[in-house]
């Protein structure tokens, strides 16, 4: 059964919520309440860009947690025996995973909504960040509508990737373009012109670390 955790890596703490559970570990305290589960077993695809558990510190701290995430719900999900719990997002805000990736909860406004998302954090350098949202949808199942026809089975697929560039404390989304950068990044247009001279930056993440680096430098 999934449930909604806390990570805090010292100290005790109490909930607002029903049904709060506290877990002691070595290094601290874990808290969290159930969430309602949901029955996917006819749906294809998957929720998970990689449904594997890793090894995880949580805010920077020194305990290792199992953790994945939840590209469909956009949370955390740590592993605790059998059970599947779900992290409290406005507790946990920062994982560095095994493998070396990185990923943050970000604020910003785009579409002209408030967003309160994990990203996938690419480079980090001098108080410059280019990070992407990776996300899943579900594209609900299909009754035939005549003989000629099929059902659809309910599937996962994966949305396109968007990227984004936090940049004197304020997020962007950022489509890639010279002209785009200039306006997120003012006063530095000669040198964001020569280096775009240089490199055909696309949107992918081999360019956009390569431009991260650059940033970092002017």
């Amino acid at each position: 059964m999934k449930k909604v955790i806390y990570i805090l890596s010292l100290g005790f703490f109490s909930l607002t919520i029903n049904a709060q559970v506290q877990i002691n570990t070595g290094g601290g305290v874990l808290s969290f309440s159930k969430s309602p589960d949901f029955n996917d077993a006819n749906t294809t695809g998957s929720k998970y860009f990689s449904e594997n558990f890793q090894s995880s510190k949580v805010n920077k701290g020194d305990q290792d947690f199992q953790i994945r995430y939840n590209a469909f719900t956009d949370m955390m999900e740590y592993k605790n025996g059998s059970d599947v719990l779900e992290l409290i997002k406005e507790k946990n805000t920062h994982f560095t995973f095994q493998d070396g990736s990185v990923y943050e909860l970000f604020q910003y406004q785009a579409d002209g909504k408030s967003h309160n998302r994990y990203h996938k954090v690419l480079t980090d350098k001098n108080d410059i960040k280019i990070s992407k949202f990776q996300s899943i949808k579900l594209i609900p199942a299909k009754k035939a509508t005549s003989s000629y026809d099929t059902d659809t089975q309910a599937a996962y697929k994966a949305n396109k990737e968007i990227y984004f560039i936090t940049y004197n404390n304020q997020t962007f989304e950022f489509d890639g373009k010279q002209k785009s950068l200039e306006k997120i990044i003012s006063g530095k247009s000669d040198a964001i012109k020569a280096f775009y001279k240089e490199n055909k930056i696309k949107e992918n993440d081999s360019d956009m670390i390569k431009l991260g680096n650059f940033l970092a430098t002017i």
